[in-house]
């Protein structure tokens, strides 16, 4: 059984055979190592090249500790976080760091043989929190005295120009934080996992990097920089002494597999004649049903395998095959001596346990093999606060020198600066620094904070004057009592309209006070406080003191409103796209640009039988009684008839090929044919076909007959113009593109079915698969959906369990859906607001941006709809011939079915009736252009 993590890395005996320190080889560009807690001038070059820094220059907080029981640098000291911070926030940068670069976030903890404090359970583990930027990445828990080296690894997305790494209690009076090392490590973005990430807008938890097949007696522990120009830690699984083991000296060509270490290649396990691993410890908690991610590696380094096919086998998740679409045969897919991936995605069990079988096929001559596994846990990653809202933050916190805040100033949820009220809606709405005793002046920057209604600055000897608050128009209480500020009251805060309380006594305020400020509190709409300043009213004689208001004892003002001090709930920011896109999307990345499939190898011995391009799968020999139907029942002969033999292929879609045929009355069909992998019954597909003969609807595809003989076949009314992914980005979609007016045509006629398909059925059905594809156009160009129902569990469960199997296509899939593995309507919503975008913009769900990258439509459509700039995603093709309004509406409309979480989102039926104003929207642009239109008169 394997570690479910990257910890413990190794024990301190190990650790002690690898920290030679020397100068020797120069470390990768964009390396940070830390060495926490250990003297300022402890800079050194370990023997893997790598440079350690110490952390004196990069943290205030905590204290360095000695550690005992370890007699190496990195095990000499470490920085405990004792204070009552929220957090305690490293930041991580280098000329590297910018948005968008990924990122390895490498954590080392080694408490000592006897740590400085003991945990606060009587269990002894030290149990706190770890953060990567606004996400919560994962909780730790180290056994008191523990002799091993813990280390956790995380694949992350830079967001800005640093990474902010941080340490928590995970309760207010949880045990004290610490930790030994912190690296930083980059990464390219051709990697499956972060391909994944940038496809789903998460973060990857690494849950191991394993090398197998290492021999019993090899003195490698661990594989590393610079074997791995990446710096990943493979542990070395050593084979037991009934494992057989295949090694080889020769060169890995790793140049198209996620640049992994040849060493790695080099020795694999071999099957006996299968293979079993299993993963336990997942941490299933507090996201139960997370996606997960596993790369298996190989490469055939046997010379006895020179041809195809003489090594094949399958790949099970629990039981649950993976490789569905044939049977893995590395030999046929890259040849020998070359690296190879295969990733699937799978979900533990209630346990929290995984296991793999790697299992040979019943044609295959040698047993299964295996090089190396990595596994990750795919978490959605949170947005940051806004940079403009952080950066008026840093100018409070320098002014006022509350440094000792680090880290996202909301973010996580509980984790922000104990002195702000955030809220995920409205922004930093209070700001609470009564009696803080930070002295200087109040930062003009809180100008900047729109959203703020209460301001406590009360009781902190602030000198100088009051600032420009004239954009805070939401501001209903400010305190600046018992300080030391002078000048006049500023004539600007009579201009909040929404101000109700202003405290500003006991300070050395002077001139005329504002007569609007006095007017209000004389109505009762201003709570208004201002005794012990030289200020006079605007009707005095002279300027004397003011005889002042009512105050309460010694001078202080009566009790205030109580202030708000827990943080509003936060939704992270718009997560992207995307689970965008879903960790499966990744996959189909991988196998379209990075691997050749293997083909699907067929015992020889077995004579299928065909039918012009179709094989005919006998075990459908007898057909099934069929219930009373209201559609016809065509024999297979029939269907060949139709079909003209199979001559005219249309396509091929999840359920099978699809043909082109003609029935004896003239009327054009489209004729599925169920591949012979189809997962799909012989009962179930007789109740699919009885439900689907009881949908009726204009904006679905008609289903007219089927065939239950041989072949499972379902005959479909025949849609002549096609796709409307082939007139958005078929050969003819520049030379001829749809207008606007068509286009939304198009989506009102489509979201109308799906409303249907989720609110008109019984039972409702989840499409699962809404794409551009997916949408079928006839001769008046109005839209059908196809591919409902067929070959998928698209019934919603009543109670929510989930379905055993993702659904999706590339770029369409929620992420909340990949996550958590939950079905609901609201993820037909999520892909419908995908296809908004790719109507709108003329671009597909994923394409590549100016720098060939993998690019995500929502994040894209995203970033320029905040910035209240619509034309960077409206298609050329398009030559500005829409009305600016209508798009805005259907883009909107694209940005609310994309919301994370869910329960924001729209229902369909709410999607149609909001495309509907679109389209009248520019229907009237449309009559308005034609009414404008100059008459012409012709004289003869």
């Amino acid at each position: 059984m394997e570690s479910s993590s990257c910890r413990p890395l190794f024990t301190c005996i190990a650790l002690q055979a690898i920290l030679l320190w020397s100068l020797v080889r120069s470390q990768q560009p964009g390396f940070l190592s830390i060495d926490c807690g250990s003297d300022s001038a402890s800079i050194y070059t370990d023997g893997n090249g790598i440079e350690w820094v110490s952390d004196s220059n990069l943290m205030n907080e905590g204290t360095s500790r000695p550690v005992t029981g370890g007699s190496d640098p990195l095990l000499a000291n470490m920085r405990l976080f004792d204070g009552n911070q929220s957090k305690y926030c490293y930041s991580l940068t280098n000329s590297l760091v910018e948005a968008g670069a990924f990122f390895l976030v490498r954590v080392g903890i080694w408490g000592g043989v006897t740590p400085p404090y003991t945990p606060k359970d009587s269990d002894g583990i030290f149990r706190f929190k770890m953060i990567v930027d606004a996400t919560e990445w994962r909780n730790v828990n180290v056994t008191y005295g523990s002799t091993d080296w813990w280390t956790f690894d995380m694949y992350t997305r830079a967001q800005r120009n640093s990474i902010d790494f941080c340490l928590a209690r995970i309760t207010s009076d949880g045990d004290a934080p610490f930790l030994s090392t912190l690296e930083l490590r980059p990464l390219p973005s051709t990697l499956t996992a972060t391909m994944a990430m940038n496809l789903t807008n998460g973060i990857a938890d690494c849950l191991g990097h394993n090398d197998y097949g290492v021999p019993a007696d090899s003195d490698v522990s661990f594989t590393r920089y610079n074997f791995d120009a990446l710096d990943r830690i493979w542990i070395s699984r050593k084979a037991s002494a009934t494992d057989e083991v295949n090694t080889t000296t020769l060169a890995i060509d790793v140049s198209q597999r996620d640049e992994l270490p040849s060493r790695i290649l080099q020795t694999t396990l071999m099957g006996g004649p299968y293979i079993s691993r299993r993963y336990s410890n997942l941490e299933l908690e507090p996201e139960p049903n997370s996606a997960h991610i596993a790369e298996f590696y190989f490469a055939e380094i046997d010379p006895a395998i020179t041809t195809s096919g003489e090594r094949t086998f399958n790949i099970y998740a629990n039981e649950e095959l993976k490789n569905t679409e044939g049977e893995i045969d590395v030999f046929a897919s890259v040849g020998a001596n070359t690296a190879y991936g295969y990733p699937v995605v799978f979900i533990p069990n209630t346990a929290g346990e995984i296991t793999f079988n790697f299992t040979p096929t019943a044609t295959s001559v040698y047993p299964p093999f295996l090089a190396a596994i990595e596994v990750f846990k795919i978490k959605i990653m949170t947005n940051l606060t806004s940079a403009s809202t952080v950066s008026a933050i840093e100018d409070i916190k320098a002014s006022l020198g509350l440094s000792s805040s680090t880290g996202d100033p909301c973010l996580p949820v509980g984790y922000g600066y104990p002195w702000l009220n955030c809220s995920g809606d409205s922004g930093i709405t209070t700001l609470m620094l009564s009696k803080y005793g930070t002295g200087g002046e109040i930062p003009a920057a809180i100008n900047a904070l729109p959203t703020l209604t209460e301001i406590y600055l009360d009781g902190n000897n602030l000198q100088g004057e009051i600032p420009d608050l004239s954009s805070l128009l939401f501001l209903e209480t400010l305190d600046l009592s018992n300080n030391k500020l002078t000048g006049v009251i500023p004539d600007s805060l009579a201009s909040l309209k929404n101000l109700k309380v202003l405290y500003l006594q006991n300070n050395n305020l002077s001139g005329e006070i504002p007569a609007a400020l006095l007017q209000r509190q004389q109505a009762s709409l201003l709570t208004f406080e201002y005794s012990g300043n030289p200020l006079c009213e605007s009707n005095s004689a002279d300027c004397v003191p003011s005889p002042g208001s009512p105050s309460g004892p010694n001078g202080s003002p009566p009790s205030l409103p109580s202030k708000k001090s827990s943080t509003g709930a936060i939704v992270g920011g718009a997560i992207a796209g995307i689970l965008v896109v879903a960790i499966a999307i990744c996959i189909a990345v991988y196998c379209c640009c990075f691997k050749k499939k293997p083909p699907v190898q067929k015992d020889p011995k077995v004579d299928v039988p065909r039918e012009g391009g179709v094989e005919i799968n006998q075990i459908y020999e007898h057909s099934v009684p069929m219930p009373k139907l209201a559609v016809q029942e065509f024999s297979f002969e029939e269907i060949k008839i139709i079909t003209n033999n199979f001559r005219t292929k249309l396509g091929q879609g999840g359920f099978g090929p699809v043909y082109k045929g003609c029935l004896q009355d003239g009327r054009f069909v489209a004729i599925k044919v169920a591949s012979n992998t189809a997962n799909q019954g012989t009962k179930e597909f007789v109740n699919e076909v009885d439900l689907l003969s009881r949908i009726h609807h204009k904006n679905l595809v008609g289903l007219l007959g089927f065939c239950n003989e041989q072949k499972l076949v379902l005959v479909y009314e025949f849609m002549s113009s096609g796709s409307l992914f082939d007139c958005l980005h078929g050969p003819y979609a520049t030379a001829s593109p749809l207008p606007w007016r068509t286009r939304l045509r198009i989506m009102v006629d489509a979201a109308q079915g799906f409303d249907y398909l989720h609110n008109g059925c019984n039972p409702r059905i989840i499409h699962r698969d809404i794409k551009s594809s997916n949408i079928l156009l006839n001769d008046k160009m109005e839209a059908k959906i196809s591919d409902f129902g067929i070959s998928r569990d698209y019934i919603r469960s009543e109670t929510g369990a989930p379905p055993t199997t993702l659904m999706g296509s590339m770029g369409y899939m929620d992420p909340e859906y990949m996550s958590s593995m939950k079905l609901t309507e609201k993820v037909d919503v999520y892909s419908f607001g995908v296809l908004l975008f790719e109507v709108v913009s003329g671009q597909t769900a994923i394409f590549k941006d100016n720098s060939h990258q993998p690019t995500n439509i929502v994040e894209w459509a995203r970033a320029s709809i905040n910035r209240g700039v619509i034309d960077d995603i409206v298609d050329l093709s398009l030559h500005g011939q829409f009305d600016v309004q209508s798009v805005w509406k259907v883009a909107e409309v694209a940005l609310a079915c994309v919301e994370i979480p869910s329960s924001k989102r729209p229902k369909m039926s709410e999607v149609y009736n909001e495309l509907r104003e679109a389209d009248r929207m520019e229907l009237e642009s449309e009559e308005r252009q034609a009414i404008d239109q100059p008459s012409v008169e012709i004289h003869r």
